[in-house]
């Protein structure tokens, strides 16, 4: 399993737009194959700050995912306003949170 975590940060004036563009995702990228979770939520508003959470069954699921059109569209035309603190996790012994 692959989890990607982490904070996208943005102009404050435009977070809600980034939010808007990245929550449009969403629907569809949960029916692609592998997609166990993909959420965003606004951590901050003031500061432009986005948090990201992905679950992906392997590294061939995320990277189709990150090869489809769409999310080269918005990574295209949001990236370059982007700092991101997102990193990418590998889960070989996933359990419960009090195993």
């Amino acid at each position: 399993m692959i989890v990607i975590a982490g904070t996208l940060k943005i102009a404050a004036d435009e977070v809600h737009g980034l939010y808007a563009a990245l929550t449009s995702l969403v629907p569809a990228t949960l029916q692609e194959e592998g997609c166990m979770d993909y959420h965003f939520a606004i951590k901050d508003a003031s500061e432009g700050t986005i948090l990201v959470y992905e679950r992906w069954r392997d590294a061939a699921c995320l990277a189709a995912h990150l090869a489809a059109p769409q999310i080269g569209a918005v990574l295209g035309s949001w990236g370059s306003k982007i700092a991101m603190d997102v990193l990418k996790f590998d889960a070989t012994n996933p359990r419960g949170p009090l195993d």
